[in-house]
């Protein structure tokens, strides 16, 4: 079997949470930033917009 990724949008980046948008649901959930890492490594989250994302680090 296959594992695929669901593909999100990151609206707001907190220390504690981040709030992800569900592109194919169109459904927005605060996800623990903890968590988010996690699913992001492992390949769950395919992040749409990481350029911003990877900018907003630095």
């Amino acid at each position: 079997m296959t594992s695929r990724s669901i593909k999100v949008k990151v609206l707001k980046e907190t220390d504690k949470t981040v709030t992800v948008k569900f592109i194919t649901l169109n459904r927005k959930m605060p996800v623990s930033k903890r968590e988010f890492e996690e699913r992001v490594a492992s390949g769950l989250y395919d992040v749409v917009n990481a350029e911003k994302r990877s900018e907003e680090k630095n």
